[in-house]
């Protein structure tokens, strides 16, 4: 049996160690383990893409969790054109949606939002299928050079959409308004 002077002396060195030991962790700064992560599904993040009336259109991580409202943000903010009352602002995004903020005198339609081929921004049509910045740019050109669009055909009558992109959008746009 050991006597009590070295178990005094094997604890009075252990002990010394051990606060050296803590004392050089201290001092590189070292914080202890990383905090634990749990994961949630889709790790977290989502990512939506945000299109319309926006001021930075594009695709942004937001977290699990977050709302339209927040993607909006995230997007700097909906411009003034945008009529936000056709959206839920409220509703949790998930990973992958977009979402299209429309312009006032674009119509939703049994949750289908159709764009207004006389008042929608080029920004905003160059999201439909088949159409793209450029021509786009050539509707916005052709309605101020050649007044509304009376008929959603008149895309194909003014050469700015061949019959097969036509048909892609033609379910997707409408004329009312100006």
């Amino acid at each position: 049996m050991l006597s009590e002077r070295p178990l005094w002396l094997l604890a009075g060195a252990l002990g010394a160690a051990l606060l050296v030991g803590l004392g050089i962790l201290i001092d590189r700064g070292v914080q202890g383990p990383a905090p634990l992560e749990i994961a949630t599904e889709g790790g977290g993040i989502v990512k939506v893409h945000v299109t319309g009336a926006v001021r930075s259109p594009g695709v942004y991580s937001l977290r699990d969790g977050d709302r339209t409202q927040d993607a909006i943000a995230e997007a700097g903010g909906a411009t003034e054109a945008a009529d936000l009352d056709q959206i839920n602002l409220a509703r949790r995004l998930r990973d992958e949606d977009h979402i299209l903020v429309p312009v006032r005198g674009q119509q939703a339609i049994a949750g289908t939002q159709l764009m207004n081929i006389n008042t929608a921004p080029a920004e905003l049509l160059a999201t439909l299928p088949g159409i793209g910045d450029i021509r786009a740019r050539n509707v916005v050109a052709s309605r101020e050079r050649d007044g509304s669009f009376r008929r959603p055909e008149e895309l194909l009558e003014r050469r700015l959409v061949t019959q097969a992109v036509y048909e892609q959008l033609k379910d997707r746009i409408t004329i009312a308004g100006p």
